[in-house]
């Protein structure tokens, strides 16, 4: 049986500016041009806020910035009109420049083009200090707002936003064992315990409707797939695979199937589990390793780490029925990925060197990746709120 641990540890700068290539494999799609001219940018919170709504429309992958554009926001950072083809919308802003950028960017991107935004979302990732001291931080979608969240000195494992992105289950080691936790996202926020079994509590992922949790318990031995019922805490055993480790849960956008990782097959591959027939089939096969599962809930792909010529890359499937994954990346290793709430982009941790790492946005439209904050570290474990 080989050892899953590793993996669950896998598990101001508006827009930096260091960039990797595109993305391999995908062409560019094309972009509106829209005209920003009209905006004020008076004043230091004005000027924050038009660059962080120019950052955030570049970034979204279907706006370039033109002067001359037909598409235009006019106005303030207190209040603008979007107009484009005959149509037009008022907005107030009701909160500070950077968030009021996010959600006009959002807003832009959902009623000029149909599409999902990702501009007001926000990421969990952890950053290793040492073998058994790490930390949990937050931040903006394009890397701002960096924010710590715990400051324990202890190994912090795996966050998953709740359903409502305002909460968090994280695996932490504060209290000795590995236990599974949940708390609102602030600094110093209280933790309440989930789960503190005997041995192996991780991988918390909460379901679509709110009413469950998946998460890996190693209560009978292995560790295996569980749920856990909010509100009674009664717990059912999915998986019973002798000799294997299971880890990495994952809900579909519908509830009904869960993704995990196990090495059952005597190396680590994505399964997927029916909760109706209470039956699991392997999902992967190329790749030696495939690790670290996302799935979308607006196109339904999934995207996880897989390990080619020893190599870790972000790789997607269109669908469960997919015959291979899209490679995204080269070179470095790539693991970690998580869809962000427009189902284009997904956040990715990248290897720099052996001591440290970064976080990067990938667009599978075809746009550059871009790194999401500059400051150094081993950063890893990046999970996008689903709003």
């Amino acid at each position: 049986m080989k050892n899953l641990l590793p993996f669950f540890f896998l598990a101001f700068p508006l827009l930096a500016q260091v960039t990797l290539g595109p993305v391999r494999g995908v062409g560019k799609e094309p972009k509106d041009p829209i005209n920003l001219s009209r905006l004020s940018a008076s004043g230091p919170d004005a000027a924050l806020f038009k660059q962080t709504l120019e950052n955030d429309l570049k970034r979204s992958g279907y706006f370039v910035m033109d002067p001359n554009a037909m598409t235009s926001v006019a106005g303030s950072a207190a209040s603008a009109t979007v107009s484009w083809a005959g149509k037009s919308f008022a907005w107030k802003n009701t909160m500070d420049a950077r968030r009021g950028a996010h959600e006009l960017a959002d807003q832009i991107v959902q009623r000029v083009k149909g599409k999902r935004g990702m501009a007001s979302a926000r990421v969990l990732c952890v950053k290793r200090n040492g073998p058994n001291d790490s930390e949990l931080y937050v931040c903006d979608a394009d890397g701002g707002n960096l924010t710590q969240l715990t400051f324990d000195n202890k190994a912090v494992v795996g966050p998953k936003w709740d359903t409502d992105s305002k909460h968090l289950f994280l695996t932490s080691y504060v209290n000795g064992g590995p236990a599974v936790y949940r708390m609102p996202a602030e600094p110093r926020a209280e933790k309440q315990v989930v789960a503190n079994y005997k041995g192996l509590n991780t991988g918390a992922a909460p379901s679509p409707d709110g009413k469950s949790i998946a998460l890996i318990l190693s209560l009978f031995g292995n560790p295996d797939l569980f749920l856990l019922a909010r509100g009674t805490g009664q717990y059912t055993r999915l998986t019973k695979t002798p000799n294997a480790s299971e880890a990495s849960p994952v809900w579909s956008p519908d509830g009904k199937q869960i993704l995990y990782v196990s090495d059952a097959s005597g190396a680590p591959h994505i399964y997927v589990y029916d909760i109706a027939t209470k039956q699991s089939r392997r999902l992967t096969t190329s790749g030696s390793e495939n690790v670290n599962p996302s799935w979308d809930r607006v196109t339904g792909r999934i995207c996880y780490a897989t390990k080619r010529d020893g190599k870790y890359q972000i790789a997607v499937l269109d669908s469960l029925n997919a015959a291979q994954p899209k490679i995204l990346t080269s070179g470095s290793d790539h693991t970690d990925p998580s869809w962000a709430p427009d189902g284009r982009h997904i956040v990715c941790t990248r290897a720099d060197t052996p001591q440290t790492s970064s976080l990067w946005m990938l667009d599978t439209g075809g746009d550059n990746a871009v790194r999401l904050f500059t400051q150094p570290g081993k950063w890893a474990a990046p999970a996008c709120s689903h709003r």
